[in-house]
């Protein structure tokens, strides 16, 4: 089965309302969420009228910048139907949030976004780099990126990885297409990874059935000791989940005050 069909097979398993309850109680997404929201922060709102989340998913942090630039027109992209709609069933009442499968990449409308992100996408794609160069020919001003960076563990090929990434892989590759390195992050060391990475790992087959479940209340007590420990004794300097926020060169430089 090639990369696309394990990507298309896994989240439409997986992309639905039991889901959506798992991931806002998780330990990983919460603190991936307190890193991501420190990038939107950098950005002057001014700036950010339009922004396409690319591979979406559920929606959870398409919504979140839905809340965070309320006069900006959000827009979430992922090829999973059920995601989508449960998205649009989880977040119907943001009006400034839209969600739909269409690929902007081939769009013959040719819209572009100021603020374009790419959330634990580019590590499922074999051609990254030229899905990128689609994504910056639709965007204005900001990119937004993530991805887990240095070693591979097997579980990740069920999940539709193809690679992760060399430390500075990334920014390398924007600053050859136009772009600068706004802010970035490496986080996530000891106890996102290795700790939590190889538990992951051993016991892939519990932890893939996960997400089909209610979340127990003994289990989100688990996933807040985690999230404590990840965003309170974890480094935001030193780790492999990597965090990068760049801007088109040519644009004028600002920031906020």
């Amino acid at each position: 089965m090639g990369t696309h069909e394990i990507n298309k097979k896994y989240y439409t398993k997986y992309w639905n309302d039991n889901m959506i309850h798992y991931l806002s109680h998780s330990a990983g997404v919460r603190w991936f969420d307190h890193l991501f929201k420190s990038m939107l922060n950098e950005l002057p709102d001014k700036y950010v009228r339009s922004v396409a989340d690319i591979g979406c998913g559920l929606g959870l942090k398409t919504a979140t910048m839905a809340k965070h630039f309320p006069n900006a027109k959000v827009h979430g992209y992922d090829f999973s139907k059920p995601g989508i709609d449960a998205a649009k069933r989880k977040f119907k009442d943001l009006q400034n949030l839209h969600f739909d499968t269409k690929d902007i990449t081939i769009s013959k409308t040719k819209q572009k976004y100021d603020l374009i992100t790419g959330f634990d996408l580019l590590e499922h794609i074999e051609d990254w780099e030229g899905l990128t160069k689609k994504l910056i020919e639709a965007n204005n001003r900001y990119m937004l990126i993530s991805s887990p960076v240095g070693r591979m563990r097997p579980y990740e090929v069920h999940i539709g990885h193809v690679r992760n990434f060399k430390k500075g892989e990334i920014e390398e590759f924007m600053e050859s297409q136009g772009y600068k390195t706004l802010k970035t992050f490496y986080a996530g060391f000891p106890f996102h990874s290795p700790i939590l990475r190889n538990l992951t790992n051993r016991f892939y087959n519990e932890y893939a059935e996960l997400p089909q479940k209610e979340m127990s209340f003994l289990s989100k007590r688990m996933h807040d000791v985690w999230y404590f420990l990840f965003r309170y004794l974890s480094f935001k300097n030193k780790g492999d989940i990597f965090v990068g926020l760049f801007e088109n060169a040519s644009t004028e430089p600002v920031r906020n005050s």
